[in-house]
């Protein structure tokens, strides 16, 4: 959550000006893709290069709202001259790139010199800006959901230095590893902190980047993880070759899987054998089977809610569910992190976005509107959906949340007692009411707009907490009650899960030592170890 409320507070307090072309090139005749790209030198980001689209619109209009890849090149270095036509084909196929570094008209046409690696999120800061104020080319035009970093040698290491940014969606690490080195800010504590999915290509043993990035392979346990390698290509990769050759295609499917949800393009990766691509090897792991997820709207009046469905690859007639709530400006994605283990219990899972709940909520991002009132009522409609499916046992539906997800999902379980089965609750947030009413005493107090975490809410928000009474509410709920949460917790109070504990009739509260508000990875290990055995 702390990272999380970095990288708000980069977005929200920089300075942005806007776009403005100076400058366009076109490489390769616009690439091979369906929308003839252009490369961007901006006015209010002279020091990089944008390759998209040349019509956006067009693209918009067929594609809708277009990815995001911010690219980091190699050496560190400020020109992307070396990557253009590799860039230039990936734009060309429905992204838009934003590549460190000034324009070049060829390469050695001006002294070059290395980049600090946060030019990355000043790049993605400033081109989301423009994705959000009207009067230019990328307004309305780039999904802030859908956003991947890539990096070659030591651009790799410097998307690691990244990679706890909460925007990205996936990473890859192209002809680089850390190993037990560290450069550009990064190092294999970097490791922990990639909360995606994670692709390094490499290219064989004469690659110089080839043992770290094993390695790094080797040590990541805790997201998904593959690694490709191409013995023919070496350090340099294809990257300069037209079209950017082979490695702009590997990169390609793994985009169109990640951010496109393409799945047929997941074969490249995890069938063990890389169909298409002669004298590449392919190794994977921590796979949840991403072909056995889907996108699932559910209606709650005229409120529409986004969420993925997660079916087990056996699966009984009429099978059990767990739905997962998320926290304070979180998404869907977190709840991805359940799949696996809760699938190979025959369970299937529903992780959703709140409608307001985040600045990157697919349902609704207006955090402005945030109101716990409407969370509940998204549950119960959630809830109710799956009781009415003819493949759902109505009798074994589980409720999983986290932090505020938390708060909902016990005044939910506690208004739905007959419908829920059992509720599990990580590090839930049920002081929210206290901790506000503390804040404003008074309902005067409250302003019009309070920013929590660098997250813009309503008056509205605040008004309903004063009237929560959830220590009146959740005792209701009489099924089985799992409470998992750190001693270290600075957001949830001890005390308020252990009176949690004794307003139910059958519960337990499991302490990890050491733990936070957000667990690290052989913490969430520790949590979803009690979880699978509370559900057996």
């Amino acid at each position: 959550m702390k990272k999380t409320i970095l990288f708000l507070l980069l977005c929200l307090q920089t300075s942005f000006t806007f776009a403005q072309p100076l400058k366009t090139k076109t490489i390769d005749e616009g690439g091979t893709g369906l929308f003839k790209a252009i490369a961007v030198k901006e006015a209010g980001l002279p020091d990089f290069v944008v390759y998209r689209p040349k019509d956006m619109m067009h693209a918009h209009a067929r594609c809708g709202a277009l990815p995001l890849l911010m690219f980091a090149n190699g050496g560190c270095m400020d020109t992307s001259v070396g990557y253009e036509r590799m860039l230039t084909e990936i734009a060309s196929q429905g992204y838009v790139v934003v590549a460190i570094g000034e324009m070049q008209d060829k390469q050695g046409d001006r002294p070059e010199s290395h980049t600090d690696s946060k030019e990355l999120q000043r790049g993605m800061n400033w081109i989301l800006q423009q994705a959000r104020t009207p009067g230019n080319d990328y307004y309305q035009n780039i999904d802030s959901t859908r956003i991947a970093a890539a990096g070659h040698s030591c651009g790799g290491a410097q998307v690691l230095f990244n990679a706890a940014d909460p925007r990205l969606k996936t990473c890859l690490i192209l002809n680089a590893g850390m190993g037990d080195m560290e450069m550009a800010g990064a190092s294999r504590a970097s490791l922990p902190k990639v909360h995606t999915p994670i692709l390094y290509i490499t290219g064989g043993p004469s690659d110089v980047a080839f043992q770290n990035a094993r390695k790094d392979y080797e040590r990541i346990n805790h997201v998904p993880a593959v690694w490709a390698d191409h013995p023919a290509s070496g350090h340099g990769g294809t990257y300069n070759q037209p079209n950017g050759g082979v490695y702009a295609r590997v990169v390609l499917d793994w985009l169109d899987w990640q951010l496109k949800g393409q799945t047929q393009k997941a074969s490249t990766f995890l069938s063990g054998t890389m169909k298409g691509y002669e004298g590449w090897t392919v190794q994977s792991k921590n796979f949840v089977d991403f072909q056995h997820i889907e996108p699932l709207w559910i209606m709650n009046g005229d409120r529409q809610i986004f969420g993925e469905l997660y079916t087990p690859t056996v699966a009984a007639e009429k099978s059990p569910v767990v739905i997962i709530s998320h926290g304070f400006n979180g998404t869907h994605h977190y709840g991805r992190n359940y799949f696996d283990e809760l699938g190979k219990l025959g369970y299937k899972c529903y992780a959703f976005d709140f409608a307001c709940g985040s600045v990157n909520s697919r349902s609704d991002s207006n955090t402005m509107n945030m109101s716990i009132l409407d969370e509940q009522s998204d549950l119960r409609a959630v809830v109710n959906y799956f009781r009415q499916q003819p493949d759902i046992d109505p009798s074994r539906i589980v409720l999983i949340g986290e932090s505020q997800g938390g708060l909902v999902s016990a005044l939910t379980a506690g208004q739905m007692a007959k419908e829920v089965s059992r509720l599990i609750l990580v590090y839930p947030a049920l002081c929210i009411p206290d901790n506000w009413n503390e804040r404003y005493p008074q309902e005067a107090d409250i302003p019009d707009t309070t920013r929590v975490w660098g997250v813009p809410l309503g008056k509205r928000f605040f008004k309903e907490a004063r009237a929560l009474k959830p220590f009146e509410v959740i005792g209701k709920f009489r099924g089985p009650v799992l409470i998992v949460q750190g001693d270290k917790d600075p957001v949830v109070s001890m005390e308020d899960s252990k009176r949690a504990i004794s307003l139910y009739n059958k519960a337990r509260l499991h302490v990890i030592p050491g733990a936070g508000h957000g667990f690290k990875p052989q913490e969430f290990q520790q949590s979803i170890q009690q979880i699978v055995e509370f559900l057996k």
